[in-house]
């Protein structure tokens, strides 16, 4: 009879309530846990999208100062695109410029094999094997009656860096409002558009670089356009 009193006193209601409410406050605080586990998880996912989507944009860019004054002495291994009414192809160029001293090794069909551009915008030279060294004091004339087609240095050599030629008057020009680089420019009847910029360094400078040559008396001419596609950026 005592026993069976016992058992009933530990089944009375006001005994269960508390062990009730204990298992519900654990059950409520799991189900807490696991939905702030699920955001946390899902945050965490669109965070990671949202990186490499910008990765593939020019999100790098963030904290480099693209009005800083550009390096004076760089070298660039890249491709060169021509299409004119003269002359259509591509020469791979490795120029390194310092200061206001240039050597541009030119390779491909479109530089008659293998050549070497050398000197300053005032006085240049172009040698190649098993032919007489020729000499101007003018680079993009030089380049035209060697080659056959058009690069107006005095200008790329400035525009390479995505700057414009301090001595030339500007046209339209454009920048990007995301991160201040040059988008588009209009110098020396050229219109250049600027693309896939890199860090190199402490600077913001492109990988693809288009220049058309405006010819405003003839539009429905061929004009001549150079796409340069820079594989490397050195600093020197």
């Amino acid at each position: 009879m005592r026993s069976r009193e016992m058992i009933m006193h530990l089944y009375q209601p006001f005994k269960i309530a508390p062990i009730l409410k204990k298992w519900c406050h654990h059950r409520l605080q799991n189900h807490k846990a696991t939905r702030f586990f699920m955001l946390s998880c899902l945050l965490l996912l669109l965070t990671s999208c949202t990186t490499i989507g910008n990765n593939n944009d020019s999100s790098n860019l963030n904290g480099i100062n693209p009005f800083k004054s550009p390096p004076s002495s760089w070298q660039i291994n890249a491709k060169l695109g021509i299409r004119s009414p003269q002359k259509n192809g591509s020469v791979t160029l490795n120029w390194q410029q310092t200061a206001g001293n240039f050597t541009i090794k030119v390779q491909g069909p479109l530089g008659q094999g293998n050549a070497v551009i050398s000197g300053t915008q005032y006085n240049a030279e172009i040698k190649q094997p098993g032919k007489p060294t020729v000499q101007s004091n003018n680079v993009d004339t030089l380049v035209f009656d060697t080659f056959g087609w058009t690069l107006p240095f005095d200008n790329f050599m400035h525009w390479v860096v995505a700057t414009a030629n301090p001595q030339k008057v500007i046209g339209d020009i454009s920048y990007d409002p995301r991160f201040g680089t040059l988008s588009t420019l209009e110098q020396s009847g050229w219109a250049l558009d600027y693309s896939r910029y890199k860090p190199v360094d402490t600077w913001a400078l492109p990988g693809r670089i288009s220049a058309t040559h405006i010819d405003t008396s003839n539009k429905d001419e061929a004009q001549t356009k150079l796409t340069l596609i820079i594989r490397k950026w050195t600093i020197l």
